[in-house]
């Protein structure tokens, strides 16, 4: 994997640095992860899970190799984008009208403010479950 990653296991917290990227991530960031995580956490205690900055515009949430979830969060742009491949979603569901090709991978929506990030948990646990082959 890439750049910095921060892993949670049953130890905790553990960070590793392949490469010079830093992860730069703000406390917004870290509260966008930190609930997806929980929310993957209590449904699936043993989950792999990495943040890492794969990209300059963005951090994601992965699974083993594949991110599933990708974030950014600054007073200038605040999205979530989840990998909706094989997660049964309408093209017209309203939580993702940001997004304006929907034959893409990853869909992106805006969020507001970091209180409605609870309206994303089944999208993207469901894309979790999808990336780590749906043995969870």
């Amino acid at each position: 994997m890439n750049g910095i990653n921060i892993s949670y296991d049953e130890n905790g917290l553990s960070v590793t640095s392949q490469f010079e990227k830093d992860l730069n991530a703000s406390p917004e960031d870290l509260t966008i992860a930190n609930h997806f995580i929980d929310l993957i956490r209590s449904r699936t205690p043993a989950a792999a899970l990495a943040i890492e900055r794969r990209a300059e515009d963005y951090l994601s949430l992965c699974s083993g190799e594949s991110d599933f979830l990708r974030f950014k969060y600054t007073p200038r742009a605040r999205w979530i984008s989840v990998d909706v491949s094989g997660v049964d979603i309408s093209p017209d569901d309203p939580l993702f009208a940001a997004q304006k090709n929907k034959n893409q991978r990853f869909w992106k929506a805006a969020i507001k403010d970091l209180s409605g990030l609870s309206r994303f948990d089944e999208i993207v646990f469901s894309a979790f479950k999808n990336v780590s082959g749906g043995s969870v």
